[in-house]
């Protein structure tokens, strides 16, 4: 017999191997069917043995039963054009031919199909025959009849066997029924019932076989659509030719924002955004070739307008003869998210070794003027002019100093010096004197029982002071600024950027014109700034301030709306009894004092300050120096009471190095750590590491004296 025994399906190679009963898809075995001999020699065998009228019905009858069964698909769909098409893709992968709807007519109830390579036609036309295509019609008028409510026959209006491209059945309503027609050709010759009941067994034996085909299919599809639903990245596929999507899984839906309908209704232009849409196009058009294409980083619209971030697998496939676009999108926001929290950590360590360098001599600059200018205001007649101009001095070398620390905040050794204290009541001081003077008006909502935190003062004051001065920059006109404070139990994963414990998040939000969401996320990058005389440091100090002090800050915007910040830091638990400080009145005291530094200036500044309150002060320039006269100090009658050393004596023996020298000759001596920077953390942590307190450079003679007096006891 020389029947095609091959067709494709959405693009695959579907083959039936006759001789032995297999079925291959891309060459690879997939169904068995057993037959025990060829169709042309059984199906002309039942036709010799009933003859032509006999079998046809045969054949119309057993098309009728499998109606149920194909009505049970069909009936999914509330279109019966959309039932036909699925069951239609069945057919052709079990080997019934390319079936098409031609015309339906509701009014007039009447159908018309056509259905090429159709298993009856050609292995008639193999034979030389043309008895008609008995099983099919049976089929397509058990459709209608479900359809309409009604009992409908089949018309066959064109053959495959007589040399027509494709078998056609017009259907329509009709008192015909096969259970007549059979009683009416049976009582015209009773001997030929036995006969026909045998060919019949044999029939429905070959039909069995069919029906289990079709059930396997079936199976198959309702697995490769549980894979595609319940797929955890999202998949569309779209035509190549209109670019319009036409499948969408439920994973794809939710990273859009869309429902099925409302995503099959769009196009591969509407879910990204026109700056990026000609690359999108150029891969999409690719597939027309069969390549697959890769695209990672492919910025998305869901339905909102919001953004986000998917890699793109792209693959080319065939449904219904259509040429389509296989999509497989991975949300990969959250990454991207974290590749630029890594890019920032980058930016700001490379910022870090450029202020490390710098850092410890320009503070050693500002030692020398931000106390000479100090002292030479005590010393000044209230009265003076030259007050005035000495205040002005020392806003700007305050100035200078703020701007040291911000730098040193972005190096290794800027770790905080911290302190148990209310972050609340520090929060109140920044912003009042931020916006004094000022058109902003500040409320605070600070519960009483607020936990306390550990935080280093002045840098949390920066983070503090920089967003409320970016604030009042975004409200020239007037406005308002909330402070608010909350205490928080987090648990794990709460919190995207912070784990399980106990924090005080301290929010602030204003009335402004807001940040518009392209540059919400740049907004904590060094030197990133929409102000023409902004120096870009303000955020990304406060950046880095909180991540070494393991809490996190946050930004929320709405353009035109305002904005809001919310700081976390972990909470402390400490009597707030214990938290009074010092007192800083500067007195006079006794005894001698040693300093060390390399620094002329800032032997002779800080000299200056230690003899105003009545010390005797002995300087050394390195720690050789320094330890002699230690040494010799000890075994006097007048001992040193307390030693000032610098960290870094380029050249020399540093501030950590002497005072290991130091505790081997008195090891209750009091050591004061003073630097402008340095990579250890002896600065925040001094008496890990031999010292009994640190103090940073630039500083006052009052904060000289009240850390004297926190150690030594009161001055007298």
């Amino acid at each position: 017999m020389n029947m095609d025994n091959r067709i494709q399906v959405s693009g695959i190679d579907i083959e039936w191997k006759l001789e032995d009963g297999r079925c291959t898809f891309e060459k690879l075995p997939v169904v068995m069917i057993w037959v025990d001999t060829s169709l042309a020699g059984l199906f002309s065998g039942v036709q010799a043995m009933v003859g032509t009228p006999r079998y046809l019905l045969a054949l119309q009858s057993e098309g009728r039963k499998s109606v149920e069964e194909d009505w049970k698909v069909l009936s999914q769909f509330p279109d019966f054009h959309d039932g036909f098409k699925a069951m239609a893709n069945i057919a052709a992968v079990a080997g019934w031919g390319e079936w098409h709807l031609v015309s339906l007519h509701p009014e007039k109830r009447e159908c018309c199909f056509r259905i090429k390579h159709a298993w009856e036609g050609a292995y008639q036309k193999a034979l030389g025959v043309c008895w008609g295509s008995g099983f099919l019609a049976g089929k397509m008028a058990g459709y209608c009849t479900k359809l309409f409510g009604t009992n409908c026959w089949a018309d066959q209006t064109a053959f495959i066997a007589g040399g027509d491209p494709y078998d056609e059945f017009v259907v329509k309503p009709s008192t015909r029924s096969i259970e007549l027609e059979m009683e009416n050709l049976l009582a015209t010759d009773e001997a030929t019932r036995a006969d026909m009941a045998v060919a019949l067994r044999r029939l429905e034996k070959e039909i069995a076989e069919r029906k289990r085909t079709e059930g396997m299919l079936r199976e198959s599809e309702k697995r490769y659509r549980a894979i595609f639903e319940g797929a955890v990245e999202g998949i569309l596929i779209a035509r190549l030719d209109t670019k319009s999507f036409i499948y969408a899984n439920p994973a794809v839906c939710r990273m859009f924002g869309y429902s099925a309908d409302e995503i099959t209704a769009l196009s591969v232009g509407d879910v990204h955004p026109p700056d990026a849409l000609r690359g999108i196009l150029r891969d999409f058009e690719g597939q027309s070739h069969g390549r697959k294409q890769v695209v990672v980083n492919a910025p998305c619209l869901r339905k909102d307008a919001s953004l986000f971030y998917a890699d793109i697998v792209f693959g080319r496939i065939v449904i219904d003869g259509v040429e389509c676009n296989l999509g497989f999108f991975t949300d990969i926001t959250e990454r991207k998210r974290a590749e630029n929290a890594l890019q920032k950590a980058h930016k700001l360590e490379s910022l870090g070794v450029l202020a490390g360098g710098i850092a410890h001599d320009f503070n050693n600059l500002l030692m020398g003027v931000f106390a000479n200018i100090d002292m030479a205001r005590s010393r000044c007649d209230p009265d003076e002019e030259a007050i005035a101009f000495l205040d002005e001095a020392m806003k700007v070398a305050a100035r200078a100093a703020d701007l040291t620390k911000q730098l040193l905040t972005f190096s290794k050794g800027g770790a905080p010096t911290r302190r148990t204290g209310h972050l609340a009541e520090m929060a109140k001081e920044t912003a009042r004197f931020t916006l004094s003077g000022s058109n902003i008006s500040c409320d605070f909502d600070i519960p009483e029982d607020l936990w306390l935190c550990s935080f280093d003062e002045n840098q949390m004051a920066q983070v503090v002071q920089n967003i409320v001065l970016n604030a009042q920059q975004a409200m020239p006109m007037g406005g308002s600024i909330r402070i608010g404070a909350a205490n928080l139990s987090l648990q794990g994963g709460e919190h995207p950027s912070l784990g399980e414990g106990e924090f005080v998040r301290l929010s602030i939000q204003d009335s402004g014109v807001g940040i518009p969401q392209e540059m919400l996320q740049k907004i904590f990058d060094p030197f990133f700034t929409t102000r023409p005389k902004g120096s870009g440091l303000g955020l990304a100090t406060a950046y880095s301030i909180m991540a070494k002090h393991e809490g996190h800050i946050d930004a929320e915007s709405e353009y035109g709306k305002g904005s809001s910040f919310h700081i976390f830091l972990p909470a402390a638990r400490k009597d707030s009894a214990s938290l009074k400080a010092a007192e800083e009145t500067v007195r006079r005291r006794s005894g001698r004092i040693l300093i060390m530094d390399d620094q002329d200036f800032v032997r002779t500044v800080v000299g200056k300050m230690l003899t105003d309150m009545g010390c005797t002060v002995v300087d050394a320039r390195d720690g050789q120096e320094a330890l002699r006269l230690f040494t010799e100090a000890h075994d006097s009658p007048d001992p040193f009471r307390a030693v000032i050393l610098d960290l870094t004596i380029p050249g020399g023996m540093g501030g950590k190095e002497t005072v290991r020298e130091f505790r081997k000759v008195d090891p209750a001596m009091t050591v004061i750590a003073s630097s402008g920077y340095s990579e250890d953390p002896i600065m925040s942590n001094p008496e890990k590491f031999g010292f009994n307190a640190s103090i940073r450079k630039p500083y006052t003679e009052r904060e000289l004296a009240k850390l004297l007096n926190a150690l030594l006891g009161e001055s007298k």
